[in-house]
């Protein structure tokens, strides 16, 4: 993996360049892969440009800082926009593993590298479909190879797993997948929903690009689906009025609790609660075991 990240370094003729690679590259590689290429790059002195080595150093400190163990996660392309991250196991252990299915922001990320949001989720217990909205359009348009809207891409997550895995899931995500993982967990009777600063059915329908696709379909599945919701989490920041505003207002479209990030003033609070050393314990909260489920 050095050779093909030092290849492609080389090939960049700017910084902007240079940084348009890493961009690729945290949103879809683990935190072993990147691992393995700054460990590779020091062993042998790997002539980086000073934009690289900064990267490779900043990267390290993110995912190793204060001695975090490297988990084990192997990443399988599914399709376009389809990622699955999951560690080896023979049937009996993966059988136990709790699935977490992730709905990234416009940036296709869930407000950090995915590395990062990996490495504090353990992969001895969990795995992870990562899902990424090529269109912008909130997942409304579907996704690429699973259907061309939030419903057939529901339906053929459905159709993937066994029923018992679909209701210990937990469906997260951030700012603009944060309605579609709330409406995939009503819909699949999944354990848990978690939106991190996440767009609200009404934003939506005031968005410019999203004229004319319907979004009524997400307060029809809360009717259909009453009395067997999912614990729904809505995260925001304590300083950051725009998304606790957002919480409200999908607390009047059905039960959730809204959990407010200390310290934080600004949109990605998962990252600041990473600064603040309060990120494992919100992860712990989000993919640990639910009540009565």
């Amino acid at each position: 993996m050095l050779d093909a990240y030092v290849h492609e370094i080389l090939r960049c003729r700017t910084v902007n360049e240079i940084n348009k690679l890493h961009i690729r590259m945290e949103v879809s590689l683990t935190a072993a892969d990147i691992c393995s290429i700054i460990d590779g790059a020091r062993s042998r002195r790997a002539p980086l440009p000073p934009a690289s080595q900064h990267w490779v150093d900043r990267m390290d400190t993110l995912l190793r800082g204060g001695g975090r163990p490297v988990q084990g996660y192997v990443r399988e392309s599914w399709s376009r926009g389809v990622n699955w991250y999951a560690a080896p196991g023979d049937a009996a252990a993966r059988a136990r593993r709790r699935l977490v299915i992730g709905f990234t922001a416009d940036t296709h990320r869930l407000l950090m590298p995915i590395s990062l949001f990996l490495q504090h989720c353990p992969a001895d217990r969990l795995e992870v479909l990562l899902l990424m909205d090529l269109h912008r359009a909130f997942f409304l348009k579907g996704v690429d190879s699973l259907g061309t809207d939030l419903p057939s891409t529901i339906a053929a997550i459905s159709a993937r797993f066994p029923p018992e895995k679909l209701r210990q899931a937990v469906c997260i995500g951030t700012s603009a997948g944060g309605l579609a993982a709330v409406w995939t967990a009503v819909e699949l009777g999944a354990a848990r929903a978690v939106s991190v600063g996440g767009v609200t059915p009404r934003l939506v329908r005031e968005h410019e690009r999203m004229q004319g696709i319907d979004v009524s379909g997400f307060e029809d599945a809360v009717r259909r689906n009453a009395g067997r919701l999912p614990e729904v989490l809505l995260v925001s920041g304590e300083g950051y009025e725009p998304d606790q505003a957002k919480a409200r207002a999908m607390q009047d479209l059905l039960p959730a609790t809204h959990i407010i990030v200390p310290e934080c003033a600004q949109h990605n609070a998962l990252f600041d609660a990473w600064n603040t050393g309060r990120l494992q314990g919100l992860m712990d909260r989000f993919f640990g075991d639910v009540p009565g489920s």
